[in-house]
Parts: structure tokens; sequence; C-alpha cells
């Protein structure tokens, strides 16, 4: 008869064999070694006394939670996993379809920095719709976005031109993408395509004429880059109470009611017209002040973190020192909402 203290000894070595190849096969995860009972190993008597295993240090690190391999790793043989040929050929395979090439990483890139853009409206309406006194229409939310779209293309521009091109075309895609979707949002569904056609091509040449005096304004002077927005964003609020300042009570009113029937930004919104002016260049002056901070801050950023869409957090066009931040969020917010 084999005594019992071989038969677990062969026990034992089994299974450090079969923990070892189930390792290495990645089937099971790595389990402390096992450690016997002293006593059942021992030739000693049982009623001798055994010392109390040693506690591990608290230094001692843990051993990591098992975490399953993906399904196809499980599938593929170890030795193809571990293969130079077989993962340069797979890298290969996928340059070959076109992934993470300069088109599609800049369709990847953009999107993201695209949604940078299109959140500012989002997080400054007490900003935008109560101290601006902005409507809250689309025509608002196409120009307040456009401003940090036209700062991202600004910073494009001077990347290499292989990506630079490619950046822009793809950032102003997404832009446009968004905004017809907004604006069938805005039509509804039985909106007939030509209308939806004629006003994107309105959008394409507002956006080409607000760029160009933008960037004309932007090498000039902040007087000239208030009026670039002035006449854009606040749609030269003021100018037609400015020509109508000799007209009669009666024929100021005719004019104001036709407005209303138009829509007209300066008969929508309540001071906006020429009770709103004399915040106007303080507006003016935070508008100008934003874009010349964040042009400053872009150009810092290196190209390589560009190009990877690393390019941060715009920061507020408003004031942060304005006694009721969040309540203007509010207010701005409930306007959205009944609009």
């Amino acid at each position: 008869m084999i005594p019992r203290r071989i038969i677990l000894q062969r026990n034992a070595q089994t299974l450090s064999r079969t923990l070892k190849q189930s390792q290495r096969l990645r089937l099971l995860p790595v389990q402390p070694s096992l450690s016997l009972n002293s006593r059942l190993l021992s030739t000693s008597k049982p009623d001798t006394p055994t010392p109390p295993e040693s506690q591990p240090s608290p230094q001692e690190e843990a051993p990591k939670p098992f975490v399953a391999p993906p399904a196809w790793q499980r599938r593929t043989p170890l030795w193809l996993l571990n293969s130079p040929l077989f993962v340069k050929g797979v890298k290969g395979l996928a340059t070959m379809m076109g992934h993470n090439s300069k088109t599609q990483t800049a369709i990847r890139e953009t999107r993201t920095m695209y949604q940078i853009c299109a959140e500012r409206e989002v997080k400054e309406t007490g900003f935008i719709y109560v101290e601006s006194r902005l409507p809250p229409t689309f025509q608002t939310w196409f120009m307040f976005t456009n401003l940090h779209v036209w700062l991202l293309t600004t910073r494009f521009r001077a990347l290499p031109a292989s990506h630079g091109r490619v950046y822009i075309q793809e950032l102003i895609n997404h832009f446009f993408l968004d905004a017809e979707y907004r604006l069938r949002s805005v039509y509804g569904p039985k909106c007939p395509e030509r209308i939806i056609k004629r006003t994107m091509v309105d959008l394409r040449d507002q956006w080409s004429g607000s760029t160009y005096a933008y960037d004309v304004a932007a090498v000039t002077s902040d007087a000239e880059l208030a009026a670039a927005i002035w006449r854009n964003v606040f749609a030269a609020r003021g100018e037609k109470a400015y020509k109508e300042k000799d007209l009669s009570e009666e024929e100021r009113e005719k004019i104001l009611e036709q407005r209303r029937k138009d829509n007209d930004p300066e008969a929508v919104v309540e001071g906006s017209g020429a009770e709103g002016l004399e915040d106007l260049p303080r507006l003016l002056h935070g508008y100008v002040a934003h874009l010349r901070r964040e042009m400053v801050r872009l150009g810092q950023i290196s190209d390589e973190d560009v190009i990877a869409g690393r390019i941060g957090k715009f920061g507020r066009v408003g004031s942060l020192n304005h006694p009721d931040t969040a309540g203007l969020e509010l207010q701005g917010k409930a306007i959205v909402q009944s609009s």
C-alpha cells in the first residue's frame, strides 16, 4: 500500500503542472502558488502543534484580477499572436483599407473638435439670449457656432498643407451636416426639399462671407473685428433704428408691426432695437477679447496635438464676474425651451 504522504505529493505535483499549462494557454487566471497543509505532509504526530503561517506584509502587491482575453484572441493560437509577420500583415491590411489614413484621421478627430464648438451655444444660453438679447433662432445658433468653427479654421491653416486642407474641409463638413439636421428639425418632415436646399445655399453664402470678414478683421484691428461680429452675430443691431430716428411714432409702429410679421430679430426680442444699444459696446468688447484670447491659446498648441484632436476646451464669451451667472443660464434655457 502506498503511503498517504507520497500520494499527496504526487497530487500536488500534478496540480502544479496543470496550473502552469493553463496559465500558459491563458485559460485560467494567475493564482498564487498552492501550499499544502504541513500537517498532511509531515511525519510527526497529529497532536504536534504547527507554527502559524507567516502573513504577507502589507507592502506586497495583491494579485491583479483576471481579465478574460477577447474571443478572437482565445481562438487564435498563441504562437500566431506572437508572430511578427502576423502582426505586420494585420497592420498592412488595415492600412490598405484606409484605417488611420490622413483623411480617416481628419474625419474622426474633427468630429470631436466640432462637438466642442457646437456645445458652446448650450453652455452659454444665458449670455447669448439674456445678456446679449439675441433671438432664440436657428440663425443665432448658426452664427455663434460659426465663430468657434472659424477659430479652429485659423489654427488648421497653420498645419502642414497635407493636413491643413483636409482638416478644414472635414470640419466644415461636420458643421453643415449638423446645420442641415437642425434645419430639418425646425422646418419639420413635411418641408419641401427645395426649401432645404435653398436655405443651405444661403447658409453657405453666409459662412463664406462671415469667414472672409473675420479673416480680414483679424489681421487689421479690433475695431474691424467688432464690426464684423456686429454685422454677423448681432445682425447689425440698431442700424434700422438709427435710420428711422426721424420718423413719427405712427410710422415707426407700422414698421415694427411689419417686422413682427417677418420675424425680424429687432422686433422679436424686446429691447434689441434702439433700447438695447447701450450694452452693445461692452458685448462686442467681450466677443473680441474672447476671439483674441482663444487664438493665442490655440496657437500655443503643437501641431501634433491639434492633429490628434487635443485642443482643450473653449472659454466663456460672457463675463465670469457677472453677479448671477447661474440665473442667466436658467433664464436662457427657459427662453430656448419656450421658443
